[in-house]
């Protein structure tokens, strides 16, 4: 399959989307507004287009990544290009939320432009490696029809849903895990950095951390979906003790302490309401109900 494809958006995302798609032997086309950002990719041999329109024109799928939704509505909600648009494959790649991908694709059907929604889960630096991920939601079918052409951003080419808000919810839902995790992260490094610890070694202790993290989260997992919150080997009260203990520390050494704060409210919420001794998973109920 050598279908022509057109990037728009050259942004530091867009620019390597476009490079590999270029390096794996696609013909493709970039635009961006403004055209100094695609200088780079010009030397490299992409064609560059001098108009939106030509850029569409050029392709048989049209990638977008640009910096919201909102721009993406801009540049593709215009007469002349929803007509250029026609009969061809758009695939949205910039980020997003579940209602303004089925807002989009909403758009998309009802001017005869096939549609996938999709959600990338790399930086820039990992577009085109073999652990390049990007989520894909929509028509299964145009999935495998275009894969050969997403395979170019990594071997990761998850596609998760026919539902086109499935992409957006899943990257929302893996961003929420992986920037606790991060944040979390970084805290345990100033932990280890004020106290004299070997800041090299704190990644390796983390790494012997991810068993028992795995096995932690298959036990919320299955005592969401079983409502069993009572049997427990550490209640919620038990749990309180590290936020405590995390936010003390900060105070005494003068760390910001605003990503525990939440944890310890949480818990406290659930205490007040009688829940103290339930599991960690209890949490799952507070988090679902929203703010008192």
């Amino acid at each position: 399959m050598n279908q022509k494809a057109t990037i728009i958006g050259a942004g530091r995302m867009g620019s390597a989307l476009a490079a590999a798609l270029h390096n794996r032997g696609f013909d493709t086309t970039v635009w961006n507004r403004t055209s100094s950002k695609t200088e780079a990719l010009s030397r490299l041999g992409l064609r560059v287009a001098p108009s939106l329109l030509e850029a569409v024109g050029n392709a048989e799928i049209v990638i977008v990544n640009v910096n919201n939704y909102e721009s993406a509505n801009q540049l593709v909600r215009q007469p002349a290009i929803e007509s250029a648009l026609r009969g061809k494959v758009l695939v949205q790649l910039t980020s997003g939320t579940p209602d303004e991908a089925r807002d989009m694709e909403s758009w998309a059907r009802t001017r005869g432009i096939e549609y996938l929604d999709g959600a990338i889960m790399n930086y820039p630096a990992d577009i085109g490696k073999p652990h390049g991920t990007v989520l894909y939601s929509g028509p299964d079918e145009l999935f495998h029809r275009v894969k050969p052409v997403l395979l170019a951003f990594g071997d990761n080419a998850l596609f998760v849903g026919k539902e086109i808000g499935q992409a957006s919810a899943t990257d929302i839902a893996g961003l929420s895990f992986a920037m606790g995790a991060m944040l979390g992260f970084l805290h345990g490094y100033i932990v280890y950095e004020v106290e004299n610890l070997p800041v090299d070694g704190y990644l390796q202790i983390i790494k012997k951390f991810m068993p028992a993290i795995e096995a932690g989260l298959a036990d919320l997992c299955n005592k969401i979906q079983s409502k069993d919150y009572g049997n427990t080997q550490a209640a919620l009260e038990t749990w309180a003790v590290a936020p405590r203990e995390l936010i003390g520390w900060c105070e005494k050494h003068r760390v910001d302490h605003t990503c525990a704060d939440p944890q310890l409210r949480l818990i406290e919420r659930a205490a007040k309401a009688g829940k103290g001794q339930l599991d960690f998973a209890y949490l799952y109920e507070v988090l679902k109900r929203g703010a008192d």
